[in-house]
């Protein structure tokens, strides 16, 4: 019998319950959209490479689908989006009215 057909090795553990969707962790998404808008060109694409990377590695370790892996990171970039956003709109005077 060749070992591909073996059930076995086919075998895949579901995966793990995320109870912190990457896009609900306010703090990780405040602090990488704060380091991100300080960076500029090259530094902030290898940040972001980084923070993508450690990310990916995060969800295939708790054993995320490829389709639940990018849902994942695509909801995180997102929100770092939206607090780029809102980092950008602040006036750099740096007081609260």
């Amino acid at each position: 019998m060749s070992r591909s057909k073996l059930p076995l090795l086919d075998w895949q553990p579901e995966p793990k319950v995320l109870v912190f969707p990457l896009d609900a962790r306010i703090g990780k998404v405040r602090r990488t959209a704060s380091l991100l808008f300080k960076k500029q060109g090259e530094d902030a694409d290898l940040y972001w490479k980084q923070v993508i990377a450690a990310n990916r590695k995060h969800l295939i370790r708790i054993g995320l689908t490829a389709e639940q892996q990018h849902e994942q990171l695509s909801g995180f970039s997102h929100a770092v989006q939206r607090e780029l956003s809102l980092i950008a709109s602040v006036p750099s005077g740096g007081g609260a009215a």
